[in-house]
């Protein structure tokens, strides 16, 4: 029987492991990344890409535990796996759009999935979740998306932000500059319990240092200082036309960079 995880071009995915208890999965098709977390009892998996492939049969190659599925949020490049499970857990603002595909095709990848009307689970802020011997704990942070959630998991002190702090831009709209603001200052609060940042997009274990110059870019805009850049390319994203892949006013500081629509 063909892998479906296969093509013409390789695998689909790659794995690797970055600590005692903790896999990066990343596609080849976009420079993003999922996790999978793995305690005694249990495993999370951190979001689920697109839905090409079966991420479910290379999960089952790392781990044979049982494995709970956590959306950042509820865009579908995070969302788009979820259907090889029977339920994934993630916002109730991100349950409202987690089944919303992008575009027919990949909609018509999810329905022949094992479980395309999979059940959307609620966490909130606060919630802690127990694998065995590795603990984490839901922190909401919604700017790029409103229902967006980070994990921090404080056994191996990585914190996973999703799309709200990454490497390459984070996308924004004008409005939520100063919601993304109070929730870098958030997660500054709790920076005594992370080493490293690992987000869902182009590039993984970050330094804090990202966490204060996204800080420091959040307050430049907000005062009408930030430096905007002549183009808003940028690695994983395009210059032009606004909309989905490219796009917008691109702002720097430091390591931050985001892109306003």
């Amino acid at each position: 029987m063909a892998n479906p995880n296969v093509n013409e071009q390789g695998y689909i995915y790659g794995k690797f492991q970055t600590g005692p208890k903790t896999w990066t999965i990343m596609s080849r098709t976009s420079p993003q990344f999922v996790y999978l977390l793995i305690g005694d009892e249990k495993a999370a998996l951190i979001d689920t890409f697109y839905g090409y492939g079966d991420l479910r049969q290379l999960v089952e190659t790392i781990t044979d535990k049982p494995v709970m599925v956590i959306n950042t949020h509820g865009h579908y490049d995070h969302t788009g796996g979820n259907s090889f499970w029977p339920e994934a857990y993630m916002s109730e603002y991100a349950t409202k759009e987690a089944k919303r595909a992008f575009g027919e095709e990949l909609q018509k990848i999810a329905e022949s999935h094992a479980y395309p009307d999979y059940e959307c689970k609620v966490l909130n802020d606060g919630d802690v979740i127990e694998l065995g011997n590795h603990t984490l704990e839901i922190i909401k942070i919604g700017a790029h998306s409103p229902g967006s959630i980070a994990i921090l998991d404080k056994t191996e002190r990585i914190l996973y932000t999703g799309d709200e702090l990454e490497a390459g831009q984070v996308l924004l709209g004008k409005a939520a500059v100063a919601t993304h603001l109070e929730t870098m200052l958030k997660l500054k609060a709790r920076e005594d319990e992370f080493d490293y940042i690992n987000s869902a997009h182009n590039g993984t274990h970050l330094t804090k240092d990202y966490l204060y110059d996204f800080i420091e870019l959040d307050q430049r805009f907000i005062a009408g200082t930030a430096t905007k850049l002549e183009s808003a390319a940028g690695f994983g994203w395009a210059d032009g036309s606004a909309g989905f892949g490219g796009g917008g006013d691109r702002y720097n500081y430091g390591r931050a960079h985001f892109v306003v629509h």
